[in-house]
C-alpha cells in the first residue's frame, strides 16, 4: 500500500513537471541548438581551445596567448549568431523564472 501511495505521489509530481511552463521553457532552450549545427560547432570549438590554452598556461608555455586570441575571435562570431542570441534570451527567461 504505502509503495503504491509513493509511486502515484512521484507519477503526479512528474506529470505536474512536465506540464509545467518553467518545464517547457528549459526544453525549448536544448531544442535551439538542434535549429543551427554551426552554434553547437563553435561552442565546441572554444570548449577545446580553452582546455588547451589552460594546459599550456599551467605548463609555463606562452601559446595560450595565441589561443586566447582564437577564443575570443570564436566567441565574437558566436555572439554574431541570432540562434544563439536566441539561446541567450531564452536562458536568461528561464533564469529569471526560478529566482
Amino acid at each position: 500500500m504505502v509503495n503504491y501511495i509513493m509511486n502515484n505521489n512521484l507519477d503526479t509530481l512528474f506529470n505536474n513537471i512536465k506540464s509545467s511552463s518553467l518545464y517547457n521553457r528549459y526544453n525549448e532552450i536544448g531544442e535551439i541548438f538542434k535549429k543551427d549545427e554551426n552554434v553547437q560547432k563553435l561552442i565546441d570549438e572554444i570548449n577545446e581551445l580553452q582546455k588547451e590554452a589552460l594546459i599550456l598556461e599551467y605548463n609555463g608555455d606562452m601559446k595560450y596567448i595565441e589561443i586566447d586570441k582564437k577564443i575570443e575571435e570564436k566567441v565574437a562570431e558566436l555572439n554574431k549568431n541570432n540562434v544563439y542570441k536566441e539561446y541567450l534570451n531564452k536562458m536568461k527567461e528561464f533564469n529569471d523564472s526560478i529566482k
